[in-house]
């Protein structure tokens, strides 16, 4: 099942060790490894990044080093140190997204005090006793959070509001154009035309992301399914097995959040034709 673990230890030392006991554990087919961090709080309280996440295949670890997660573990994103000023430019990526609550936060910031470390991964995994027992070795607290993938909902959410808005509009606009004080009226159509055209940029954006998405979820699918793939080559029949079951629901999942995304674009286009017409 896809997840984020975090597990906090009394050291960066036990940190990198587990970091590299997940490794093994992706190696043997037990989980399967996309990405990681390791992040740390110092006595003053800065959160500092000790090792920075690749980003690739999928940018969930990335998208939370860069953005909200730092923020809420207590360290401000302009004194943070090890995240390049590029990654930066996702710091206002929204945990919500990913179903990490503000909670959940809370209790990770709990866990990492002054002069404690976290390693923050983003996995698949069958059953949680193979993690926990090898981070429980090391001296870890893990804990954990299946992601979500209410975007994609999200966003199709926001761009209904936005058609209503401009739709709310476009009325007002009727409405206005049918007042009998004419200088009025010029007046408040003037401002109508200004509201209408922001919303349908807004809307026009929104509609681009939307289809960005799609394709960012397609790349997504392929990519997890790419590391799925090559992980079969190091490990045992047995687990190969395992690997077949993890890659068609990883196969299911995706298609269904592209069918849906596709689906909602499909409904864009004809909203677009029938207003047009």
């Amino acid at each position: 099942m896809n997840k984020v673990i975090f597990v906090t230890f009394d050291s960066g030392d036990k940190a990198f060790e587990a970091e590299r006991a997940l490794h093994e554990m992706h190696r043997d087919g037990v989980i399967t490894w996309y990405d990681d961090a390791i992040v740390a709080k110092e006595e003053s309280g800065k959160v500092v990044v000790r090792n920075e996440p690749k980003g690739e295949p999928v940018a969930t670890i990335s998208g939370m080093v860069a953005g909200g997660l730092i923020g809420l573990l207590g360290g401000p994103i302009g004194s943070i140190v090890g995240v390049s000023a590029g990654s930066l430019v996702g710091a206002a990526f929204d945990l919500a997204h990913e179903g990490i609550d503000s909670d959940f936060v809370r209790s990770i910031g709990e866990q990492l005090q002054a002069g404690k470390t976290t390693l923050i991964a983003h996995v698949d995994e069958t059953w949680q006793v193979p993690v926990d027992t090898r981070m429980n070795a090391l001296g870890g607290t893990v804990m954990r959070r299946t992601l979500t993938q209410i975007d994609d909902a999200r966003i199709e959410r926001d761009l209904e509001a936005s058609q209503k808005q401009l739709a709310n509009l476009e009325a007002e606009q009727i409405a206005a154009m049918k007042a009998s004080e004419a200088e009025k009226t010029t007046e408040k159509l003037q401002k109508i035309d200004a509201k209408i055209a922001a919303a349908k940029k807004e809307l026009a954006d929104k509609e681009t992301a939307l289809a960005k998405k799609l394709e960012t979820v397609k790349g997504e699918s392929k990519d997890k399914i790419d590391v799925l793939e090559a992980q079969k080559a190091t490990v045992t029949e047995q687990s190969k097995t395992l690997l077949d079951r993890r890659i068609a629901d990883v196969r299911t999942d995706y298609q269904d959040r592209i069918d849906k995304l596709s689906q909602a674009l499909e409904r864009r286009k004809s909203t677009n034709t029938t207003a047009a017409a």
